[in-house]
């Protein structure tokens, strides 16, 4: 038999060039599936009943748990169209021997840039100088704003994205320092010429702080009030990983209290009627998830999509996050029977 493939996403077949379907389809018998939500526990469990690969966009994936893994004994890869992967039960996909492969690079200039335009936002007060122009504030709003040039960043997480961020950062002539868990990481950006610090000596010298870390298994969070308090007074803080990297009642109490000179925050966590005087104000800025929003990331989403679906058809999967030996090897064995091998480059 072929290894079988099932895709889920919201485009159907325009989620991936044109280029790629013949690929595909040489690799591994195909379905495509369009979808605008996650499907049901009980249609997921019909569709992967007899899927070896499962490519996914975060929307239309569904709740990948130990009784849908019942039902879809053959699974044996999972190919996510993401960066973060922390909503995943990782110990529960290395105990089944899934590899699950995500997609770290496609959208990093974009976040970054993001970052930097929060920061700008915050500091210039552009966002409420629209706002003013066209009556959504009140014209008593205070546009006064400050300079970057010269002052501190500090940026948690200088993986992919935060080591952009320090790179626009010094761009505009602001002295950058950097904290990271990862000691090799904290060894490449110290070498490139960032300084790496720990995070209490980062935020209390950060006149604005970039997160730009991964959310961890345990959802707890890097900024909460402790932390807060060891903040530059007035300082600027950017959010543009998730939401649970910063306890937000903390990060909303402090801006109230005029600790925090301001909170980005690529999500929506404001309520329009609890939080009516940080709306009017400004002083938190949503972006509302789309900080990879942009024509050349999807683009370029959708050339390493389909590269890591046909990787991992091939039994040679990228950037595995969960792949182990046995993972790798029920992947040969999937491949094995298909019976052939199509070189895809995107």
């Amino acid at each position: 038999m072929r290894p079988r493939l099932l895709v889920l996403s919201r485009q159907g077949r325009a989620s991936l060039p044109a280029r790629a379907w013949p690929h595909l389809t040489a690799l591994a018998d195909v379905r495509e599936v369009v979808c605008d939500r996650a499907p049901d526990p009980s249609v997921a469990a019909e569709l992967l009943a007899d899927v070896d690969v499962l490519a996914a966009t975060n929307l239309c994936l569904p709740r990948i748990d130990e009784a849908l893994l019942d039902a879809a004994p053959r699974l044996t890869g999972i190919v996510l169209y993401a960066t973060g992967y922390d909503h995943l039960d990782l110990p529960l996909l290395r105990e089944r021997g899934i590899a699950l492969s995500v997609l770290p690079d496609y959208a990093t200039e974009a976040v970054a840039e993001t970052c930097l335009a929060q920061l700008l936002a915050l500091a210039t007060r552009l966002h409420l100088a629209h706002d003013r122009s066209r009556g959504s504030v009140p014209p008593s709003t205070s546009l006064r704003g400050v300079e970057l040039a010269r002052r501190t960043l500090g940026v948690v997480g200088v993986g992919r994205i935060g080591a952009r961020v320090a790179e626009l950062g010094r761009a505009i002539g602001m002295t950058v320092v950097g904290h990271d868990v990862d000691p090799v990481v904290r060894h490449e950006r110290a070498a490139a010429g960032t300084a790496m610090v720990d995070l209490s000596e980062l935020l209390a010298a950060g006149d604005a702080v970039a997160l730009c870390a991964s959310a961890n298994q345990s959802g707890l969070p890097i900024i909460g009030a402790p932390e807060l308090r060891l903040m530059r007074a007035r300082a600027f803080l950017a959010n543009v990983g998730r939401p649970q990297l910063v306890d937000t009642p903390a990060v909303l109490a402090a801006v109230r209290a005029g600790r925090l000179r301001g909170y980005a925050v690529d999500e929506i966590v404001l309520d329009p009627v609890r939080d009516a005087d940080l709306l009017t104000e400004g002083r938190v800025l949503q972006t509302g998830h789309s900080a990879w929003w942009r024509d050349e990331v999807l683009r370029r989403g959708g050339d390493h999509w389909f590269e890591h679906i046909a990787a991992m058809l091939r039994g040679a999967p990228l950037d595995v996050v969960t792949g182990d030996e046995s993972s790798t090897a029920r992947l040969a064995g999937v491949v094995g029977a298909g019976g052939g091998r199509v070189e895809a480059t995107a």
